[in-house]
């Protein structure tokens, strides 16, 4: 009797039920692109998730991915089969996992087949942890940097680059493209297949994601390669590379339509084996991008340098409005960074410390950031840094006695910032904290005058006290405070309430840099 009532449906009725059923099939597969493998998200580094005590042949969660309920319901009877092979958008999000073994390449070819002239939106998970390699395995001198180790690597390869040759022929059509592997053979097969010319040019491409993942090694653009897209200018708004080169892609192809980009590469440990050129070519090819890069509104740089190109030219990045650098060398590039790059629309600025050494110094950023604060400076090569937030994260072997003057001096000249993060790390954030301690200046020497909301980790408790108490009575109270309190029952509970909001911090969803800006985590 049900499929009865089922039958008497219309076909505008059935093709709502549809697309509300793709819309879930895409929310599903979404979320187990985004699962944790043993405690690591994807993009996490590798020294920062414990990945050296990770069994890297563990399969982990080898569960399948969801199911495809549009291939099913072809299934089901001549009508609702002749109904959506009628409907291209309902095959214009096309998403595979190389769990599906051979069969992937018919599920690409009957979504391509359905779905019409349409845009496509497409994601590949190559992702099998079993492939990673790391250092202690194989990367060295005497093995092919990209020989696979297993026939199931072989095989998920061979897979991998039939899909992409069916894919590439649609290449006018891509909208979003986003290929996620742990084989540095697949990430190369992938990207030389992607650089080879087309018939077609990728003429609509916005959303450009390719990411190679847990791997210590990166994948290098070597010497005379072709780069990808070869005789396209795709209008790409959307640009992630993780574990991958920018030298991949041409400057001048990403000129005018890039808005937001994020870069995660580490140049000195690239998969070279001395031939991709050296770390002062990378600055330079990055360099180069930066210029070209007129639009751009948010930029993340997750990068290793030894150090980048103080040009006599600033570069200008005028409608820049959110920067973020996490690097594990800051104190090697990022300084002369912050002076070549003129960002005067820049309003939000994270900084993230990836598991400094000792003399990772973090003091000559900080005096960069009060040389571009400074309204005083008689620099004409200097832009005015006037930002609305500011978050450090990991800034450790700070102390406060050493730099109390640079911090002040920052702190004042900072007038327009609204929040401050002082983000978890593996040391305190004493010395960062301290220096909101209001001076016998008063409130004309007020640190960080406009200051609204603070979020603060490894901060002691009976600091934090006198910044709330002290600051309250010259500034009136702070608007929101969102603290991870440490238990001291030395220190009176008097001063949470002196704050229009008080929140405690509980559980964090992870440690990544942007999750912690974005305030992702549970409220004891």
């Amino acid at each position: 009797m049900n499929s009865s009532y089922i039958h008497r449906l219309s076909d505008d009725i059935l093709c709502t039920v549809f697309k509300l059923i793709s819309e879930e099939d895409q929310v599903s597969f979404n979320a187990y692109a985004e699962k944790d493998f043993m405690g690591m998200n994807w993009d996490d580094w590798g020294d920062e998730c414990g990945a050296d005590s990770v069994n890297w042949n563990d399969p982990g969660d080898d569960s399948d991915p969801p199911r495809s309920a549009l291939l099913q319901a072809m299934k089901v009877c001549n009508r609702w089969h002749s109904l959506l092979s009628r409907t291209p958008s309902m095959w214009a999000v096309l998403q595979i996992s190389f769990r599906q073994g051979a069969a992937a390449l018919e599920h690409a070819r009957t979504f391509l087949r359905y779905s019409g002239s349409c845009p496509l939106h497409v994601i590949l998970l190559w992702d099998n942890p079993s492939w990673v390699v790391r250092d202690s395995q194989v990367w060295d001198d005497t093995m092919p940097a990209k020989k696979p180790r297993s026939r199931e690597e072989i095989m998920a390869g061979v897979h991998l680059i039939s899909i992409i040759q069916e894919l590439y022929g649609h290449v006018h059509r891509w909208r979003d493209f986003t290929l996620r592997t742990t084989s540095i053979t697949h990430v190369y097969q992938a990207l030389s297949f992607m650089s080879s010319p087309s018939v077609h040019p990728a003429r609509i491409l916005e959303k450009l994601h390719i990411q190679f993942v847990h791997n210590e090694r990166h994948a290098a653009h070597f010497i005379d390669e072709p780069l990808l897209f070869p005789g396209s200018v795709p209008p790409i708004r959307n640009l992630l590379l993780f574990g991958i080169s920018w030298a991949w892609l041409s400057s001048s192809m990403l000129s005018y339509h890039l808005v937001d980009m994020r870069i995660h590469y580490d140049i000195v440990g690239s998969d070279g084996h001395g031939n991709v050129g050296t770390g002062s070519e990378a600055a330079k090819d990055l360099t180069q991008l930066l210029r070209a890069l007129v639009n751009l509104q948010t930029l993340a740089l997750e990068i290793d340098l030894h150090y980048f190109h103080k040009n006599t030219m600033p570069i200008e990045l005028p409608h820049l409005h959110s920067l973020a650098i996490k690097s594990r060398s800051m104190a090697s590039w990022a300084v002369d960074f912050l002076h070549t790059i003129h960002m005067p629309d820049l309003r939000i600025l994270t900084l993230c410390v990836s598991t400094p050494e000792d003399n990772n110094s973090t003091e000559g950023v900080l005096d960069e950031l009060a040389r571009l604060t400074d309204s005083d400076a008689d620099d004409s090569s200097c832009y005015l840094l006037e930002l609305d937030e500011l978050h450090l994260l990991n800034f450790r072997h700070l102390l406060y006695h050493q730099n109390a003057g640079l911090l002040h001096r920052l702190y004042t000249q900072m007038a327009t910032v609204e929040t401050l993060t002082l983000g978890p790390g593996e040391g305190d954030n004493l010395a960062l904290a301290m220096g909101l301690l209001p001076t016998s200046g008063g409130l004309a020497d007020l640190p960080l005058p406009g200051l609204r909301t603070l979020i603060a980790f490894d901060v002691p408790k009976h600091v934090m006290r006198h910044i709330v108490l002290e600051r309250m009575s010259l500034a009136g109270p702070m608007e929101e405070i969102y603290c991870c309190e440490t238990q001291d029952k030395n220190v009176p509970d008097d001063w949470q309430h002196q704050v229009e909001k008080y929140h405690r911090i509980g559980h964090l969803k992870s440690y990544r840099y942007y999750d912690i800006v974005g305030r992702q985590w549970s409220h004891l």
